[in-house]
């Protein structure tokens, strides 16, 4: 571990729960290193699919009752907190940048007054993701939450930014380039890759009779929440339409759940090409195995860390081409690792026709993929999030001694 002074605890409420992803985030973070952590969080905002990772953890956390108020389609969350975060023997705190936890603002609020520093966690910028989904142009209200999303950032000591993307963003609206640091934002890429490794050397003929897969078909995986944003329905679109190329049959794997399912399910009208799989636990051997015989995976809609997922089992992502993409986007090379095709569905449709016709292409595109790998490994996020913080600590500690 490295030799840090303890100035006090650093809370951190990010997205209400500790999501299954982040958990060995969270890990590695408190054994790594010395700042004294502490993660509030409980169940998953009930307008989220997120799925919470269950204790004991072996890092400092609170779990509390989160509050939820319903205004109209959208929610406001309270994390009973403040009074801990108040007289907790906490000196910083890393907060969400979502407007749906007002616990955050109270913080945020409550820390300037006590000249705390408060870092914000988040992508840097706003989209539009609703006004994308219905096909539409951002409302005035989506400019006014952009504009309101913009203020509060610079309300911040700091901002731990996902992508170099959201770091240009923040410094082009005002932040000092020295009060945000880039931390990408990844998964335990090792254990995917002890997975991945695990399996290599499995018969591929012996994965495809357990998934119930053709001995000669080409796979295309899907994996992540069954949600409308992934615009799952469009590969479904797409395995209906395109059952052969080249003679070959194409088969469509789908692992994960959500409130989209039934719907799906319906829409594949039984055919025998497409398999829903459910939900599995990242750990589970069963995905590493779907990623080894995939050609590809395929996220038409909204794309995040699946990119992360896929990169660490050596497998190319396909999506469409638009603005509304989780920060993620910016570690896939269209072309090279991946592709980012038409974001009109019939012509995205043709073109991963062309791209399922085309081995030489899968294996090139596959083979980048794994050396991309390299560069998401979660060592680097959790060092770029301690070294900043203890920076900024060490700051705020230099500002009180010379207030005396």
């Amino acid at each position: 571990m490295s030799e840090t002074t303890n100035r006090g605890k650093v809370a951190i409420l990010h997205q209400g729960c500790v999501p299954v992803y982040r958990r060995a985030f969270f890990e590695r973070l408190s054994t790594t290193y010395d700042t004294p952590y502490h993660v509030f969080h409980g169940n998953p905002p009930s307008n989220t699919s997120l799925q919470a990772a269950q204790g004991p953890f072996v890092f400092g956390n609170t779990k509390v009752t989160n509050r939820e108020l319903k205004l109209g389609k959208s929610i406001i969350v309270y994390q009973p907190v403040v009074f801990k975060y108040l007289f907790g023997g906490f000196k910083a705190a890393v907060i969400g940048h979502e407007f749906k936890f007002l616990t955050n603002l109270i913080i945020l609020l409550f820390s300037k007054l006590l000249r705390r520093p408060v870092v914000w966690w988040g992508f840097g910028y706003r989209k539009a993701l609703v006004a994308w989904q219905q096909g539409g142009k951002p409302s005035k209200k989506d400019k006014l939450a952009k504009w309101a999303s913009d203020k509060l950032a610079l309300l911040g000591d700091g901002y731990l930014a996902y992508t170099d993307a959201g770091k240009s963003y923040l410094v082009d609206i005002g932040m000092p380039p020295d009060r945000v640091q880039v931390l990408r934002n990844t998964i335990d890429i090792e254990e995917q890759i002890a997975l991945a490794d695990a399996e290599a050397a499995r018969p591929s003929a012996e994965i495809r009779e357990e998934l119930g897969l053709m001995p000669d078909s080409i796979v295309l995986l899907y994996i992540g929440r069954l949600i409308t944003k992934k615009k799952i329905d469009l590969l479904i679109k797409f395995g209906l339409e395109h059952s052969q190329v080249n003679s070959k049959t194409i088969e469509i794997l789908i692992i994960g759940d959500g409130a989209e399912r039934a719907q799906l399910v319906s829409q594949a009208q039984g055919c025998s090409t497409i398999h829903f799989l459910g939900a599995l636990d990242p750990s589970d051997p069963k995905i590493a195995r779907a990623f080894r015989v995939c050609a590809a995976v395929v996220i038409p809609g909204f794309l995040g860390l699946a990119i992360n997922h896929a990169f660490a089992h050596g497998r190319p992502v396909i999506t469409q081409k638009h603005d509304f993409h989780s920060p993620e986007i910016d570690y896939l090379t269209d072309k090279t690792d991946g592709l980012l095709l038409s974001a009109k569905d019939d012509v995205f449709c043709e073109e991963l026709a062309e791209y399922v016709r085309d081995e030489a292409r899968q294996k090139t595109l596959a083979a980048n993929a794994l050396k991309t790998r390299e560069n998401l490994r979660m060592d680097h996020m959790v060092r770029s999030f301690d070294t900043f913080m203890t920076g900024l600590l060490e700051k705020s500690d230099s500002r009180d001694v010379q207030a005396r």
